[in-house]
Order: C-alpha cells, then sequence, then structure tokens
C-alpha cells in the first residue's frame, strides 16, 4: 500500500472537471460490480483451488457529501441522485466531501487469497480541492481513476493567468475605450468659449491633455463592471497604506494570498471563468477604438493650436 495527497493551488477547477472525476469513479465501480457477478457465475464450476477470482465479494462506495451556503448538508449514496442536485444547485454548494473506496480479493489457482482495500477521499471547497488516497502497489484497480485526478490538477488552467497579470493594464484600456469619445466632445465643446479656446492655443499640449484626463475620469465611471467582475474573482486582499485624506486604510490584491489558492467552479466561484471571459472580450471590444480615437485627438491637437 502507499499513501498519497494532492493539493490544488494556482489552479482552476471547473465543474466539468470535477463531473468527469465523479463520472469516472461511478463508470470504473459499476465496472467491478459486474466483473465480480461475472466471476461468480463462471467459477462455479470449479473447485475453490482451480478458481480465479480478480474482485471477489467486491465491495465498493462511492459516498458524497454535499455542504450548502444555508448551513445544511445532504449525503447521497446515489449517484444519479448527487449528480442531480449538483447541475441543479451548484450555485448554493459550500463544500463536497467524496468518499470512494474499494473492498475485495484476489485469488489464482492454487495460490492463497489476497485481500485489498483502497480508497480515495477528496475534500472540495471554492478555493481548494484536497485528495488522499491509499491505494495498492500490487493491485492497480483505482488507479485510473488517480490517474484522471492527477492528470485534471496538472493541467487545468493557472489561475493567475494574464486576466489577473494585466489587470491595471485591462482596466486602464477599457476605461480609454470608452471614456476618450465623451471626452473628446465635451473639451473640443469648451472650444466655444473664446478664453478656454487662447489657453488651449497658447498650451500646445493642455487639449490632448485635458481630453486623456477627462477621459479617464469618464471612463471610471462607467467600468464599474469590469471592476465588480474582477472583485469576485480576486477576493484575497491585502493591507497598503493608511489614506490621510479620505480617513481610512487601503488595501490591494494580495497576489501571494491568491496564488497559494486554488479555484473551484462551485458555489460563489461558479461563474469565475465566463467573467474572465466577459473580461477578455470587453479588452478587446473597446481596445479597437483607442487607435481611432488617438489618431482624432491628434488631428484635433493640431488643430486647437491654428486656432
Amino acid at each position: 500500500m502507499y499513501n498519497d495527497k494532492l493539493k490544488v493551488a494556482n489552479k482552476i477547477i471547473t465543474d466539468t472537471d470535477l463531473i468527469d472525476i465523479f463520472n469516472k469513479m461511478w463508470e470504473e465501480l459499476e465496472k467491478y460490480n459486474k466483473i465480480c457477478k461475472q466471476e461468480e457465475q463462471r467459477n462455479m464450476v470449479y473447485e475453490r483451488p482451480y478458481q480465479t477470482w480478480t474482485a471477489e465479494n467486491f465491495s465498493g462506495t462511492l459516498k458524497f457529501t454535499v455542504n450548502f451556503d444555508d448551513n445544511t448538508n445532504i449525503t447521497f449514496d446515489n449517484y444519479n441522485n448527487f449528480l442531480s442536485i449538483f447541475n441543479n444547485r451548484i450555485y448554493d454548494i459550500k463544500s463536497i466531501y467524496v468518499y470512494y473506496s474499494y473492498h475485495y480479493s484476489v485469488q489464482y489457482p492454487n495460490t492463497p487469497s489476497k485481500y485489498y482495500s483502497q480508497s480515495i477521499n477528496m475534500s472540495i471547497y471554492e478555493e481548494k480541492m484536497d485528495v488522499e488516497v491509499s491505494l495498492s502497489s500490487e493491485d492497480k484497480k483505482m488507479d485510473e481513476v488517480y490517474n484522471l485526478i492527477k492528470q485534471k490538477i496538472l493541467t487545468a488552467r493557472e489561475k493567475y493567468d494574464r486576466v489577473i497579470k494585466k489587470k491595471n493594464i485591462i482596466i486602464t484600456k477599457i476605461c480609454f475605450g470608452i471614456g476618450l469619445i465623451p471626452s473628446l466632445i465635451l473639451v473640443s465643446l469648451l472650444l466655444i468659449v473664446p478664453t478656454v479656446r487662447e489657453v488651449f492655443s497658447n498650451g500646445y499640449v493642455l487639449y490632448p491633455i485635458c481630453v486623456i484626463i477627462f477621459g479617464y475620469i469618464i471612463g471610471s465611471i462607467f467600468t464599474s463592471k469590469v471592476s465588480s467582475l474582477y472583485s469576485t474573482i480576486i477576493t484575497d486582499k491585502k493591507y497598503s497604506h493608511y489614506d490621510t485624506d479620505r480617513g481610512k486604510s487601503v488595501y490591494k490584491d494580495d497576489i501571494d494570498a491568491f496564488m497559494s489558492k486554488g479555484e473551484i467552479l462551485i458555489g460563489k466561484k461558479t461563474d469565475n471563468l465566463k467573467k474572465r471571459e466577459q473580461i477578455e472580450e470587453m479588452e478587446k471590444k473597446y481596445s479597437k477604438f483607442i487607435p481611432y480615437e488617438l489618431g482624432v485627438l491628434l488631428i484635433l491637437s493640431i488643430i486647437v493650436i491654428f486656432l
């Protein structure tokens, strides 16, 4: 026997990954139940010393204990019942504990029977997934399930991906993409005022600077959506400094804490991958506007100088 532990850090485990693992567990359990019955029929015609068993008296367990946000929990011995709850109430799930085990004997003709007991325990939360296994090094019946779990973890998408690494740049791009057009219109309308027009004409860089500043301010107002998307993805914060002007402490994203944890797409984390995709779509959409906006800004800046 050997024991092993797997932990998820800086990886995103999707609900599809979990379903693939659970389905594999169920399929393997059904397979060995079937093999046990087939061997019972086949060995009936042989005396005990000449019988061959790979799963004698096979007893397998797949049990789920699900904890919900309202502090209730349900234990499922029936896989289909669990699957129905998982699919229909995934947003309400706080944690899942999975107990998976095989108990059986193996015997070949004229050799002693040998008993095996193997198990996999999974503790699944929104920010971590721990897997503990107790497997036989001689009989590999549970290895396919174990290898699938390892494969899912090792090949999972990184949690600290480009959307997180480039957060400030992405928000700034969206901000200017949204804000520069209304800012160009607003600041250009100010040229109607003779005094403002004269100031802009004499200060060559004042017009573009004003457009950029107002563009950022206007864009910031309308980027609350992307900020709210990020707030549900990055929940770890750490103290940065005390803002004396506003009289309160300022906190920033704690990336080290963020990377040390996993991201399991259940409960409040269920839509996090979709939220990343929304952020990427917004960045792509509004980034297209910026070159044209800067081109218009350059032309108008030149025109203002000669007014």
